[in-house]
């Protein structure tokens, strides 16, 4: 698809799939959300973080010289790594704490008694369960205070794909290969 139509459509059509998928987790993603619900959205973020993936590479290849080629591979490869384990640990951060801000309001909601609250919060800070069952309101109150957090990852997640869609399509300068009139030998 790149040499037929550069790697800006396809960079800019993965961005916006992306955001569209993302988004399509903030509003349909709760505690009780099936997998055969929102299947087609996970497909349609990986189809979209492929799409990004080979352009983004293409894109910073053709911007320099024959001889820098294998820095500019390497400088996208790594900042590609960086970015992964970044937007991991922020998104991460960014759901433990809405997790831990809406956790009272939500215990509050399902009628957990407040005597109740400091174990119930320890457990969701630790990740250390209690003994025996959970009570029924107390699982409803920490799913839905994980799903505000997971709400708002992917709302962020949503908009910065957004964001980088607008910004590939205003500010890269689009370079398709140009097919010249002479076949060249493919490897199967």
């Amino acid at each position: 698809m790149i040499r037929r139509t550069g790697f800006k459509l396809p960079l800019t059509v993965g961005l916006l799939l992306g955001a569209a998928a993302a988004a399509g987790f903030t509003t349909t993603l709760d505690p009780a959300t099936s997998y055969g619900r929102v299947w087609w959205l996970y497909v349609l973020f990986g189809a979209a973080s492929g799409m990004v993936a080979a352009p983004s590479t293409a894109a910073a290849l053709v911007s320099v010289s024959h001889e820098h080629a294998g820095m500019a591979s390497g400088a996208v490869n790594a900042f590609r790594q960086i970015g992964s384990v970044t937007g991991s640990a922020l998104l991460g951060a960014l759901l433990a704490s809405r997790l831990q801000s809406r956790l009272p309001d939500r215990l509050d909601a399902h009628h957990v008694p407040r005597a109740a609250w400091p174990a119930v919060e320890h457990a969701v800070a630790t990740g250390t369960g209690g003994h025996g069952t959970t009570p029924p309101n107390v699982t409803a109150a920490v799913g839905d205070a994980f799903t505000s957090g997971v709400h708002i990852g992917t709302a962020v997640v949503a908009a910065v794909f957004l964001c980088a869609a607008v910004a590939s399509a205003l500010l890269i300068r689009n370079r398709p290969h140009q097919v010249t009139g002479t076949a060249t030998a493919t490897a199967d």
